[in-house]
């Protein structure tokens, strides 16, 4: 394994006590129906400076096709003055930024939040800032690191040489994590596709999976509601699920299918899946395993698990 030798100081633990740098808890929220709700974040694993979570809206209504993600960051830095000068990690009269990296793989698509700029005598420093990515931007997951880099470089002192001096250069890391939005990252896998003469919502799901291996994804999992349908309107998808009993059907339905392709798929192996023993977060088994344990499914029998599906959302909608 190789690794990195940086030829300046960087921003390690006991400079941020030093500093005293404080970064909230990362808060999530869509619009719906005119309002903002909630998303919860479920960590799967990790610390609170990089883990890995899954995304769960307790109105089982969120999902990035059609509904924006909006993220809330905020921080505070108590001594800015301890990271400039000789002893610090940039020079006297340099500019230090906080700002997030993101990156969504499977839509190809990055960029960065800018949070704000401090100097010196920035004391203290605060940021807080909404940041919305809109629907359909982020897929499969949403990876996030805040971080703190030379905004703008300074005429540094003799003394100052061995700091950091080109603009860009990051200096730390305050967080990193990486946030499943699709798959098992929310409760539906349901993508929207435009086909004329085919049924109203079907449900692909890969026979050929690995479900210990392959991730609750689209590839691999997925409810298809048919815009060329003419009972599509009916569905009312922009709605939320207890707006709209015949969306809830389909819904409780595909998912029925889903647990039952998985049990035939899993075969001799489902009982690991029930008892969630050591599976792998975001695979199929990981999430048909929260499904039977979060949400209560009942999985005895085929009446037994329609029948617990539909009691599920008569009690959380």
């Amino acid at each position: 394994m190789s690794e990195i030798l940086n030829l300046y100081p960087t921003l390690d633990e006991s400079g941020v006590n030093k500093a005293g740098i404080s970064i909230q808890q990362t808060e999530l929220s869509y619009r719906d129906d005119n309002d903002y709700y909630p998303i919860n974040i479920e960590v799967e694993n990790g610390d609170d400076k990089k883990y890995l979570a899954v995304l769960k809206d307790e109105r089982c209504v969120w999902y990035p096709e059609t509904h924006n993600l909006i993220v809330h960051k905020a921080g505070t830095i108590t001594h800015p003055d301890t990271l400039f000068g000789s002893n610090g990690i940039v020079a006297h009269d340099s500019v230090l930024g906080v700002a997030a990296i993101w990156s969504s793989k499977k839509s190809d698509l990055h960029g960065t939040i800018q949070y704000g700029e401090f100097s010196l005598t920035s004391k203290p420093y605060f940021f807080d800032r909404n940041y919305t990515f809109e629907r359909s931007i982020l897929r499969g997951s949403l990876k996030y690191k805040l971080v703190l880099y030379l905004k703008k470089s300074g005429n540094p002192y003799p003394e100052e040489m061995h700091l950091a001096n080109q603009t860009g250069t990051v200096l730390g890391v305050l967080e990193e994590c990486e946030l499943y939005v699709d798959g098992s990252g929310s409760v539906f896998p349901i993508s929207t596709v435009n086909e004329e003469g085919k049924p109203l919502w079907w449900v692909n799901f890969d026979n050929t999976a690995d479900p210990f291996i392959d991730l609750f994804e689209a590839e691999h999992v997925e409810i298809c509601l048919n815009r060329a349908h003419p009972c599509f309107a009916d569905l009312s998808i922009e709605e939320s699920l207890k707006k709209s009993p015949l969306f809830l059907e389909v819904i409780s339905s595909a998912l029925y299918i889903i647990v039952m392709s998985v049990k035939e798929l899993a075969d001799t192996d489902w009982n690991d899946i029930i008892s969630g023993n050591q599976l792998e977060p975001g695979t199929i088994a990981e999430a048909t395993y929260y499904f039977i344990s979060k949400l209560g499914w009942d999985v005895s029998d085929p009446a037994a698990l329609a029948k617990s599906i539909h009691k599920y959302f008569d009690d959380n909608l």
